[in-house]
C-alpha cells in the first residue's frame, strides 16, 4: 500500500468532509472545516493509495500550536495512521519554530488520550461541558506539550 502526506487543499474539503463525517459522532459542519484553510493553518492529509484516509488541522501563532481537529477514518483506525498524523503534526510545526502544543480531547476518548500521552502531552486542566454529546455535555481534557 502507497502512504503519502499531502497538504489538503480546498478542493480536497468533499474528501475531507466523508472522513470527519464517518470519524466524529458529532463532526464539524463543511462551512467550520471549509473555514479552517488559509495562512495561518497547518493542516495535513494521509492518502492511502491515493485516497484521504485521515487528516488534522491546526493553526499557529508564534511558538505555540493548537491541534484543532485530528481524524482518521474509522475503517483505518486501529493501524497507527493516527500517530503517524500526529507525528507528521508535530515535525511540521517544530520546522516552523513551535516549542507548545495545545489541544482538546473529550474526557472519554481515552483511545486519544493514550496516544497523546505517548508522544508527550500533559493534561494542564479541564473545560467543564465543552463538547456536546447528544443531549448533555462532556467535559474536554485540555493537554499541553512543551519542547524538552
Amino acid at each position: 500500500m502507497n502512504v503519502k502526506f499531502i497538504i489538503p487543499q480546498e478542493t480536497d474539503l468533499p474528501e475531507l468532509y466523508d472522513v470527519e463525517c464517518r470519524a466524529h459522532r458529532y463532526p464539524w459542519s463543511y462551512q467550520l472545516l471549509a473555514s479552517n484553510f488559509g495562512d495561518r493553518y497547518i493542516n495535513g492529509a494521509l492518502c492511502l493509495d491515493g485516497k484521504i484516509i485521515g487528516f488534522y488541522i491546526a493553526d499557529s501563532l508564534l511558538d505555540e500550536s493548537t491541534l484543532m481537529n485530528i481524524c482518521v477514518d474509522p475503517a483505518w483506525q486501529g493501524h497507527g495512521y493516527g500517530k503517524l498524523l500526529l507525528n507528521h503534526y508535530l515535525t511540521q510545526t517544530t520546522t516552523q519554530g513551535c516549542t507548545q502544543w495545545w489541544l482538546e480531547v473529550r474526557r472519554s476518548n481515552t483511545t486519544a488520550q493514550n496516544l497523546y500521552l505517548q508522544l508527550g502531552y500533559q493534561q494542564a486542566g479541564v473545560r467543564k461541558n465543552y463538547y456536546k454529546s447528544g443531549d448533555h455535555h462532556e467535559d474536554a481534557l485540555v493537554m499541553q506539550r512543551v519542547l524538552a
